[in-house]
């Protein structure tokens, strides 16, 4: 058989998948989708400040836009128990919102900046908040404080921020100005807020842009500006931490 025809063969194989369903009604940029429970339905959020709910099967919007104000939304996540929505806005500000009635339960404005990275804790009892002022800010829900102070990151542009599993570290990552500085990942103790982790590249480090942990905690994954993916080993990181444990974790 001739490459020629092999190579024809394989483009053939090629289809263009189209969109099963088209989403319209948001006026600016989305910049978050998340999946609800159940399967049929979907949120978005925007700069057009709003969150807004989808039937997946029709495509379309599901009551009113969600809004409190008008900063745009960069970002949203689901909790564990799919019972409430905690957003990040370009005002500084975290929302937590009430999957039945669409409202704003908890309004936390910790943040000088835009909120760009929001997450959960796997118990559903914190939430996780990191801005483009270089702060990562634990939240509880119950309490409706934080329950920790701001931990100052040392990023001067934050973009992401994840706990791990078992919500003992958490991970931030985001880019620093600095020609000298490598590091643009850094692992803390929850409990503490202190620094028990430098995650660092052989090269000038890019903006990291995504995180997340694998299920068995022993392994980091990162996205980065530049189209890198990388993965990261913290199995070395044990816990409980002491005061002046501080590792320089390579990539894998």
């Amino acid at each position: 058989m001739s490459s020629s025809f092999v190579e024809r063969q394989e483009t053939s194989r090629i289809i263009s998948i189209m969109p099963r369903q088209k989403f319209e009604g948001h006026t600016h940029s989305v910049y978050s989708v998340i999946h609800l429970p159940g399967g049929r339905r979907i949120m978005t959020c925007s700069f057009d400040g709003s969150l807004r709910v989808w039937d997946l099967k029709s495509g379309q919007q599901i009551e009113d836009d969600w809004r409190d104000g008008d900063s745009g939304v960069w970002t949203i996540a689901m909790s564990p128990d799919g019972k409430k929505a905690v957003s990040g806005s370009m005002d500084g500000g975290v929302r937590l919102w009430d999957m039945d009635t669409g409202k704003v339960v908890v309004r936390w404005m910790g943040n000088t900046k835009p909120v760009s990275s929001v997450c959960w804790s796997g118990d559903g009892q914190r939430v996780l908040s990191g801005s483009s002022d270089g702060t990562a800010i634990q939240w509880d829900v119950e309490s409706r404080e934080t329950s920790l102070a701001p931990i100052k990151t040392g990023h001067e542009h934050m973009r992401a921020v994840v706990y791990s599993p078992d919500m003992t570290m958490l991970a931030t990552g985001g880019s620093d100005n600095s020609e000298q500085v490598l590091d643009s990942l850094k692992i803390w103790d929850t409990k503490t807020g202190k620094l028990v982790a430098t995650l660092e590249t052989l090269e000038r480090a890019a903006l990291v842009l995504c995180l997340a942990w694998t299920p068995d905690g022993k392994t980091l994954i990162s996205g980065s500006y530049h189209s890198l993916i990388r993965t990261w080993s913290t199995v070395r990181i044990t816990y409980p931490l002491t005061t002046d444990q501080s590792f320089k974790v390579k990539e894998l």
